[in-house]
C-alpha cells in the first residue's frame, strides 16, 4: 500500500455501550437528517438565529476539510430569514466569483449545493449578514491500498491545528458502485500508541463511497452520528484525537446488497496525525 498526496492544500439518542468505549449516536447539531432526495455528501446549517451578530455560529460546521470533489449542501435553518452562500470574503472584488447561492428564501426546503473539484481554500460569508465568514478547505491528497482509495480532505497527514475537521472517502475498487445495491463497511478506528479500539461499528451506503468524517474533541467519549441525509451523505466519528499520534482504521466490507460477502474486503489504513 502507497501513500500519493498531489498538493495538499490545504433528537432521538441512543446510548451504545461497547466493552471497548462509549458510544453516543444522534442528530448532527445545528444540522438535521434532510427528508430531501439530495444528491449530495456533506450537510452545513445555517442555523437558527444565525441573523443575529451575538449567535455562536451563522454557518454550522464553521470550518471544514474535505476532499475535491464533495458536493457540500447549505440549508437554511434559520426559519423566517433569508441568507446567502457567497464566494469570498464580504466586498472582496472576486465575491460570488467562484459559486453564489443568490437569496435563499427562509423556508424548510430551502438548500443550495456547490462541488468543490479544485484543491484550496475556500472563504464564504452571507451577503446579507456579512459579519461572519467560514471556509472549506479541499484537498486532492489520497491513500490507496488492497483494493480501496481513500480520498483525505487533510493532506496524507492530518493537522488537528488547522482542521479539527476531516472528512475521509472510503472507495472500494474492486466492487461496483452502482447507488442501487446498499453496502456494509465495518469500520473500526483504534489508538495506536496504546492500541485502544476507539469505536467498531457497521455503516452502510446506498451502494457507494463512505463519507466519513473524524472530528477532534476535548471529550473523552466517542460520539457517531449521521448520515447527513435520510438514506446518504457523510457519517461524523467524534473523539480525542490527539497531536502526533496515529489512528489506524480498518475497513472492511462486509455486505453488498443486505447479503454477506464471502469474502469480506478489507484495508488498514495507517492514519496519523500532527
Amino acid at each position: 500500500m502507497a501513500y500519493f498526496v498531489v498538493a495538499p492544500m490545504m433528537v432521538l439518542l441512543i446510548i451504545a455501550t461497547m466493552s471497548v468505549t462509549s458510544i453516543q449516536i444522534f442528530g448532527q447539531q445545528g444540522s438535521f437528517s434532510a427528508p430531501q432526495n439530495i444528491d449530495a455528501t456533506y450537510a452545513v446549517s445555517i442555523v437558527p438565529g444565525a441573523a443575529q451578530k451575538e449567535n455562536t455560529y451563522h454557518y454550522y460546521p464553521q470550518d471544514i476539510a474535505v476532499p475535491t470533489g464533495t458536493d457540500v449542501a447549505w440549508f437554511n435553518n434559520d426559519f423566517g430569514q433569508p441568507h446567502t452562500v457567497t464566494s469570498g470574503k464580504p466586498g472582496a472584488p472576486d465575491e460570488g466569483s467562484v459559486f453564489n447561492s443568490g437569496v435563499m428564501p427562509a423556508t424548510a426546503s430551502s438548500f443550495f449545493q456547490f462541488t468543490f473539484t479544485k484543491p484550496g481554500e475556500y472563504l464564504y460569508h452571507c451577503n446579507i449578514h456579512p459579519w461572519r465568514v467560514a471556509s472549506v478547505t479541499a484537498s486532492n491528497a489520497f491513500f490507496t491500498g488492497n483494493g480501496f482509495k481513500i480520498d483525505i480532505g487533510s493532506g496524507a497527514t492530518w493537522n488537528i491545528t488547522d482542521h479539527p475537521r476531516v472528512l475521509l472517502d472510503i472507495e472500494p475498487q474492486t466492487i461496483p458502485l452502482d447507488r442501487s445495491s446498499p453496502i456494509g463497511y465495518n469500520v473500526t478506528i483504534s489508538e495506536g500508541q496504546n492500541n485502544k479500539t476507539l469505536i467498531s461499528r457497521l455503516l452502510t451506503t446506498p451502494g457507494d463511497s463512505l463519507p466519513l468524517e473524524l472530528i477532534s474533541s476535548q471529550d473523552n467519549q466517542t460520539i457517531l452520528y449521521g448520515p447527513d441525509f435520510s438514506s446518504d451523505g457523510a457519517y461524523h466519528i467524534q473523539s480525542n484525537f490527539k497531536k502526533g499520534s496515529s489512528y489506524p482504521i480498518n475497513i472492511e466490507i462486509v455486505s453488498i446488497n443486505g447479503k454477506p460477502v464471502e469474502n469480506p474486503i478489507s484495508v488498514l489504513f495507517p492514519f496519523k496525525t500532527s
